[in-house]
């Protein structure tokens, strides 16, 4: 499954309201795969711990809206970004009605934890039933 991402018509209006990059140090992550997932989460009402894999490390995705969030541009960003965290919100619920009523060909198993549906932190198996598979 894709993961959901911002699209060019819609990075174009969001683009210009990020900080400059290029300052010392070590090169900055991907800025479009960050918003697409502060975008998705706000979405989803998910945690960034609790995204698809896909969209990163939590920590780094932590640290970069900690760090967006006091300069202004987070805010920014969330106002710009209304129309695709609107898109993403209706995806994301058409992708659950089709997990849940729809098409029963498929399970629900086949869209949470697989990219597209975020699975909660503690419903992952742990200690010594993380092993176990359920059939």
């Amino acid at each position: 499954m894709r993961l959901p991402m911002i699209n060019a018509r819609e990075w174009k209006l969001v683009a210009p309201l990020l900080p400059p990059s290029g300052g010392p140090g070590k090169p900055r992550l991907d800025d479009r795969l960050m918003v697409s997932a502060f975008f998705y989460s706000a979405a989803t009402r998910a945690t960034l711990e609790c995204l698809p894999a896909g969209y990163g490390n939590a920590a780094s995705l932590r640290t970069r809206q900690r760090r967006w969030q006091d300069d202004g541009t987070l805010a920014r960003l969330m106002k710009a970004g209304k129309p695709v965290i609107e898109r993403m919100t209706i995806e994301y619920q058409n992708k659950i009605r089709a997990a849940s009523f729809g098409d029963r060909q498929r399970s629900p198993a086949d869209f949470f934890g697989h990219g597209v549906i975020p699975r909660l932190a503690h419903a992952q198996p742990r200690g010594r039933y993380a092993a176990r598979q359920r059939p």
